[in-house]
């Protein structure tokens, strides 16, 4: 019986929900470091979908019987992912005029190193149960 994809994915939702909450959990503290709560808010959140439905892409890739399809899917997603992420960070330049939150944009990159590893950690698992069967 094969799990659903909304099961595989409960890693990225806790990791997505846990880090909205201590983001209101310490608020205040980020705030005093210098921390743009509401981009850290909206990055997350972002990069949770991202890595959803890039997750979503590579799982079709991963079940195909084709070589070539699992290849296709990997591309897939990583252009999905460059192209949005470089879309946000041009909006998010140009729209505060070059004022940007350096540190945010670093607590950014770890979450997206976060997720991405997630996410490769339960494609690899999957891939490890249908070469076993």
């Amino acid at each position: 019986m094969t799990e659903s994809p909304s099961r595989k994915t409960l890693p990225l939702v806790v990791i997505c929900i846990g880090v909205i909450m201590l983001i209101m959990i310490f608020k205040n503290k980020l705030v005093h470091y210098g921390l743009n709560v509401g981009f850290l808010n909206i990055a997350n959140v972002i990069i949770f979908f991202l890595t959803y439905f890039s997750f979503l892409i590579q799982l079709k890739g991963v079940s195909s019987k084709s070589a070539h399809a699992f290849v296709r899917g990997l591309y897939a997603s990583l252009m999905l992912k460059m192209f949005v992420i470089i879309g946000g960070l041009f909006i998010y330049i140009y729209g505060f005029g070059g004022s940007v939150n350096v540190p945010a944009l670093f607590v950014a990159m770890v979450l997206y190193l976060v997720y991405t590893s997630i996410e490769v950690k339960q494609l690899m698992k999957i891939a490890r149960k249908k070469t076993d069967d």
